[in-house]
């Protein structure tokens, strides 16, 4: 009988270089990228760590955007090879019948995923004019070929208003997959973060549209997210960080999560496995302890605190409960 593993995924940024300057992103430098000598090393080391730790792996390939990257369909070669399944998460505006074309030949090749930040406009003023445009003709193209695409929001106080249209226009683009995300802040400032209520609201739209039955849309708006339960569905959602979950950068620095950036260490200093059996804050994010004044929800032992990016970025500690929770008990 065929042993079950546990799915794990890496988010590997495998260059910082990109091709849009967006006004939330992340990314503070644009020039990190290593040799394909380097990124292969670090891919046997991946399936190294899967392998010692039992866990059926799986690797997002990120940025920076990863199609300015030369090394990306190499890399997905050697998955193939090796039998690892992947994704892209790209901002799809380098997505053209030749990209497309050549992504339809990974037998590996999970999904496609885009990030769409409003209706066209506010999406524009994010990623500059015509990319609103260019990104729904990139998941079309994909789409067309077999690919899973999929669609990714992140709310904020300057667009959450815009969700139902969002999801409206995903679906007209026959769009596969449709999930929405609270914005974590990584700068100094928390002024666009959501409010509980404001929070409150995305959630009850989410899980209206999760049940909304369409005769010609087969889009299916996943409620897999933090607290997403609260609005009445049945996914209850844990933090992976650290987990079933590790972030890899340009550089080789290892983190628990892209919206938790505490650096583990550099796997090409040291190896990866080695590296997560000696980290304490892996140990403790494995614990998944439940925070103190969660302990007296009925849905703490599911829910498990929450965000813990989110948590983390707001008060500097993510030990504590998810900032948005309004679950009264």
């Amino acid at each position: 009988m065929q042993e079950h593993k546990i799915k794990h995924v890496m988010q590997w940024h495998i260059t910082h270089r990109c091709n849009l300057r967006c006004s939330h992103c992340y990314q503070d430098e644009y020039s990190s990228e290593l040799s394909f000598g380097e990124l292969e090393r670090l891919l046997y080391q991946y399936l190294r760590f899967c392998e010692k730790n039992a866990f059926h792996g799986h690797i997002n390939f990120t940025g920076g955007e990863p199609l300015l990257s030369g090394h990306l369909f190499p890399l997905m070669e050697l998955c193939d090879k090796n039998k690892l399944t992947f994704g892209l998460l790209t901002n799809g505006t380098m997505i053209n019948d030749e990209i497309a074309d050549r992504l339809s030949l990974f037998r590996g090749l999970s999904f496609v995923q885009v990030s769409i930040d409003g209706t066209e406009q506010t999406h524009d003023s994010v990623r500059g004019k015509g990319n609103f445009r260019r990104v729904l003709n990139g998941l079309r193209l994909a789409g067309d070929r077999g690919i899973q695409t999929m669609a990714a929001f992140t709310c904020h106080k300057r667009n959450y208003k815009e969700l139902k249209d969002v999801i409206r226009i995903v679906r007209r683009n026959k769009t596969d997959r449709f999930w929405a995300d609270r914005l974590v802040p990584m700068g100094s400032s928390n002024e666009d973060a959501l409010s509980d209520e404001e929070y409150r609201e995305v959630i009850e739209i989410l899980t209206a549209e999760h049940s909304r039955k369409h005769l010609f849309s087969h889009t299916d708006v996943h409620l897999n997210r933090s607290l997403q339960f609260l609005g009445g569905g049945s996914c209850y959602y844990q933090c992976a960080a650290g987990k079933t979950l590790l972030t890899l950068l340009a550089d080789g620095t290892l983190l628990p999560c892209r919206r938790l950036p505490i650096p583990i260490g550099n796997c090409l200093a040291d190896d990866m496995t080695e590296l997560c059996e000696k980290s304490e804050l892996i140990r403790e994010l494995q614990e998944q302890r439940i925070p103190e004044e969660c302990l007296p929800c009925p849905h703490a032992v599911l829910c498990r605190g929450g965000a813990k990016c989110l948590t983390y970025a707001m008060t500097g500690d993510y030990r504590g409960k998810d900032v948005n929770c309004y679950y009264k008990y």
